[in-house]
């Protein structure tokens, strides 16, 4: 069936417990016009749930699947990356399940309508440097910075921070062998080695306060990112082909000035870094990208994913987290013609009013241009049943092009109960591949 989508231009090796792959190179893409897409409502072309039970500790298998990147050019072999681990809401903050859960970089394959895990990469310090709460090297997903929210362990005690801790959502593999991932929390983004050992972070320029002996903390990023609503960091990630230029994107509108503020704006920011260097990344560029307007669900509206299409060219998500069923899209958003924010007022968190209070003519009578937007996929109308995705992998095939998504099932985890015992919610991990030919995304 075809139909009509809506049209949108607003703007150490002990620790591998499972071989180093190639990266997907894509096709470039020739930026369309076109403001159509087919979706079929079929359902995707290939479902595939994890089949194992890989226990993580307290009685939680392993989940959280946060991102996806190809491992090669099949469609099949993908990275994935966990999130903090298996959490759950309190009054109060995050309660942890297990507040030693170390997050962790995995190798998944696609195996007919099963999913597996064929390696586990442990997020750990380097030789010599300690985690306060762990006690070894191996790090936690726990908060980072007391500016996070608070977390507390199943019993109700408050948990430290972890000056290490990193809640990772966005995984990239560079040419090296080396990760690139971004981190909910702060926000912030990490050099990984090919064993999983933190070699740097990238933070806010104004976070002077923060240190973390034995990593390199570059002040890098634009001072106003400190002013993340609540864990709502940086999520989505991605690559350019070469392996020289990251993009980072903010999870939600800034805090800028006010909560109320990021509730109601619709003003995504993306960063560009250089790293071909990579133990000396440098910021590049700041873009704006405009997400969708809907007044009845505006205030929960995330980009969670990534993936690189063409140079100045990403597909990039709008998922409103109080209805992902019905509302996640997937936009090429083309940055070429977009304002370079960086180093502008709108860096500045005194800017009045600041860029998270415009609304597009608003922008428009700042001269703000915000990445042009086409919409690729609409995940819903495309007949899923999996809403909360958080991973998408972009791979030509011949004349089609495979899009392939993930959900993060939150480790299967709802909540705990009176006595301390964790509730599940038998929701599995799964990956949707979707086909679509190859000019609706390419051209």
């Amino acid at each position: 069936m075809t139909r009509r989508l809506r049209r949108s231009f607003v703007l150490p090796a002990a620790r591998i417990l499972s071989v180093a792959a190639t990266v997907a190179v894509l096709a470039p893409m020739s930026y369309a016009a076109a403001d159509s897409a087919p979706a079929s409502d079929s359902g995707p072309a290939v479902s595939a749930t994890l089949a194992q039970h890989i226990p993580v500790g307290n009685g939680v298998n392993l989940g959280g699947f946060s991102d996806l990147y190809p491992r090669d050019g099949s469609g099949r072999h993908f990275w994935t990356i966990t999130d903090r681990g298996p959490n759950f809401d309190r009054d109060t903050g995050q309660g942890f399940v297990d507040p030693k859960f170390t997050p962790r970089i995995l190798a998944i394959d696609v195996k007919g309508s099963k999913l597996t895990v064929s390696k586990q990469i442990l997020l750990h310090l380097p030789r010599g440097v300690t985690d306060p709460v762990t006690g070894g090297s191996n790090i936690t997903g726990l908060p980072n910075i007391s500016t996070d929210t608070a977390a507390f362990d199943p019993a109700g005690n408050q948990l430290p921070f972890d000056p290490y801790g990193v809640d990772s959502e966005g995984v990239v593999r560079a040419p090296n062998g080396s990760f690139w991932i971004s981190d909910e929390y702060r926000p912030s983004v990490l050099h990984i080695a090919a064993d999983g050992t933190v070699l740097s972070r990238l933070v806010p320029s104004d976070q002077t306060a923060y240190s973390a002996k034995g990593i390199d903390v570059q002040r890098i990023l634009p001072a106003v990112l400190s002013k993340e609503k609540s864990n709502r960091g940086i999520e989505a990630l991605t690559i350019s082909a070469d392996g020289r230029t990251l993009y980072a994107g903010m999870q939600s509108p800034l805090n800028n000035p006010t909560t109320k503020i990021s509730a109601a704006s619709r003003n995504m920011r993306i960063v560009q870094l250089d790293i071909s260097h990579a133990a000396k990344p440098r910021l590049a560029a700041e873009y704006l990208t405009v997400r969708d307007a809907d007044n009845s669900t505006d205030g929960d509206w995330k980009n969670s994913t990534m993936s690189w299409l063409a140079p100045g060219q990403l597909l990039v998500e709008e998922r409103d987290a109080k209805a992902p069923a019905k509302h996640t899209y997937f936009y090429a958003v083309d940055l070429r013609q977009a304002s370079n924010l960086l180093g502008t007022k709108w860096d500045d968190p005194a800017t009045s009013p600041s860029l998270e209070q415009l609304d597009p003519p608003g922008l428009a009578a700042n001269d703000v241009v915000a990445g042009a937007k086409r919409l690729v996929l609409d995940v819903a109308a495309a007949g899923t049943t999996n809403s909360k995705l958080e991973g998408v992998a972009v791979l030509r095939q011949g004349r089609r092009t495979e899009i392939a998504v993930v959900d993060d099932n939150d480790f299967d985890v709802s909540g705990i109960d009176a006595s301390g015992n964790v509730q599940f919610t038998t929701t599995p991990e799964q990956l949707d591949i979707y086909r679509l030919p190859t000019a609706q995304v390419y051209n």
